[in-house]
This record gives structure tokens, sequence and C-alpha cells, in this order.
């Protein structure tokens, strides 16, 4: 399970109140009592929780520029409503097995999303913004951390990663690997808008041209770059530092990989303009050695272990449970 460190105005709440969107319940559709839209066990939901979690859900959304608009979010009611019910279980599980997160835990916890603001005065508008109190705030820390105590006793501390089993993810998956051909260089660009006449064309490829001449004739390259070059990279010698085939557009790359270091192309042309390239290093395709690549590896077999057994772990509570969805 990934735990995401809060570094926007909302993420910590986010994180808080929702461990993750689980698996959707198995729910049986009765008539629905007004203001209600399911029930838990003994634990009934309201539509006002759900329209809290829904404005959430759209600021979050828009924080990751993809705003929808009230039609749209509605799309996700069932979504959203599933993962109220899943949290529900989780902490009425969680009371069951006598899990109890102390008010100095949460206070703490507060103090940190508190410590994402420049002020109180941005803290304050946040609270308002979420339609939160402080302590709405509180209640839905405490509800997150009594949830991840839970996940953490009965789910993550079960799960193990062996050597073997990163070995044989790293043997098996040897394209994951690959560090593919890379070289190094500089560039100076002398760029032609797109509109650009015929006019402006030519004295663009002229003025590439003269510098191609004050190179072969032994000029710096750097120095001529920091001078002439319209790219950004002029105030590095037109430095680009590494990179692969499929990072640059095809003209540049097929022309910077048929160099050898310390040789300059001719004029080439992109869409951007026309360029010099020079080469300063290659570096062949290589394999990324098993010891350098064993901690991300473990790491990623662990998380999805972790999602596999979450998952299971809410299908087992769930086989006990009684849930209803009223309609929306």
């Amino acid at each position: 399970m990934t735990v995401i460190q809060p570094k926007t105005r909302f993420a910590a709440v986010a994180a808080m109140m929702a461990i993750l969107l689980l698996a959707p319940a198995t729910i049986i559709a009765v008539a629905a009592p007004a203001g209600q839209i399911a029930q838990v066990n003994d634990t009934v939901l309201l539509r006002q929780d759900l329209d809290r979690e829904m404005k959430l859900v759209s600021l979050k959304l828009a924080r990751q520029g993809r705003p929808v608009d009230a039609q749209q979010l509605k799309r996700y009611e069932g979504e959203i409503r599933d993962t109220l019910i899943n949290r529900t279980l989780l902490l009425q599980q969680a009371q069951s097995e006598g899990i109890d997160v102390k008010d100095t835990a949460v206070a703490k916890a507060l103090d940190e999303f508190k410590a994402a603001f420049k002020d109180e005065k941005a803290y304050q508008n946040a609270l308002t913004e979420m339609g939160f109190s402080e302590e709405m705030l509180k209640n839905q820390i405490k509800q997150g951390l009594t949830i991840k105590t839970l996940i953490d006793k009965e789910v993550l501390q079960k799960i193990s990663v062996s050597d073997q089993q990163v070995r044989a993810y790293y043997d098996d998956n040897p394209n994951l690997f690959r560090k593919p051909e890379q070289v190094k260089a500089s560039h100076i660009l002398i760029q032609v808008p797109a509109d650009a006449t015929e006019a402006k064309q030519a004295e663009a490829l002229a003025a590439i041209q003269a510098l191609k001449v004050r190179i072969d004739n032994g000029e710096n390259f750097a120095t001529l770059a920091q001078e002439n070059s319209d790219g950004p990279s002029k105030t590095k010698g037109g430095d680009l530092g590494f990179f692969s085939r499929e990072q640059m557009v095809p003209p540049f790359s097929e022309a910077a990989f048929a160099l050898q270091p310390g040789q300059t192309s001719d004029v080439v042309q992109t869409r951007f303009g026309y360029h010099l390239i020079r080469v300063t290093e290659r570096q062949d395709e290589q394999t990324m050695a098993f010891n350098d690549v064993k901690e991300p590896i473990a790491a990623r077999l662990r998380q999805e272990q972790e999602a596999k057994k979450i998952d299971a772990y809410l299908e087992k509570i769930k086989e006990h449970a009684d849930i209803k969805r009223f309609p929306l």
C-alpha cells in the first residue's frame, strides 16, 4: 500500500480519509430511507457524507488538472459510495479488535498537516474550501490512522518478499533493466518559426552555416553556443547531457548517434530550426546491475502483494457483513 505524503493543500486530508479506493462492496439494493445512501451493519451512511466526499474528490481532480463539473462528478457517485462503505467496514473491524488511536497521534498528524500551509489564515481557508471544521478534520485523521493501524497489523506485517523472488523478477524481466544506448551532446540552435518566410529561413540557414565554418576553423563550440544559440541550453554552452534516441526528434537523434566523440555534425534541420550537434561521450546499451535495482524491485513486489492482500482482507470482512445500498 502506498502512503502518500501531503504535498498540496488537500493531499493530507485525502490520504487520511481514504486508505485506498478499495474493491467495490457486494451490496443489496433496497428502498431508501430519507437521506440515507447505505447501511453497513448498524452504521447508516447519509447523503451529506457522500456529498462531502464528492467535494473532496472534485478538489483533488482539479489539483491534478482534471476539473469536472457537477454532471461529470455524478458519474463517480457509486464508486465514492463504495469507498465510504469499505472505510466503514474497516473502521468497524478496527473497533472490534480494540484498536484505539491516541489523541497524541492525531495531534501530531494534525500539526504535520498544518505545517503544509504558510500561515494560520491559509490553513483556515483550506478548511473552509473543504467544508470542514477542525474537529471534523481531527475525526477524519483519526479514522485514517485507525484504518492504517488495522491494515498494518492484519495485512502489511504478514507480507514478505524473499531474495529469491526479487532475483527471479530481475531474471524474468530483462527488458525492464536495460539502459539504452546514449550519447552526451551539445548543440547550437538557430530557431526558425513555423510560419517563417523563405527569406527568414535562408537567413537562419546562412547563420548556422557560418557558425559551422568557424567551428571547423577551430573556434570553441561551447563559446559559440553561448553567444549564438537560441536554445535554453545556451547558458551551458549548448550542453544537453546524456539522452537516448527516443528522447529527441528523429532528425536530431539520427545525426547525433551517427557521430563519434569530438565530432560535429553538418547542419541538421528539425521543426525547431537549424542545429549543429557535437557529441562528447557515448554509452553503449547496458543492463543495470542486480544490486543497483534489487531494492526498487523488492518495493514493487511488496506493493503488488499489499494491493492483493488488502483486497482479499476486505472481501473476507464483507463475507460476514450486512451491507445495503439505497438508490442515489
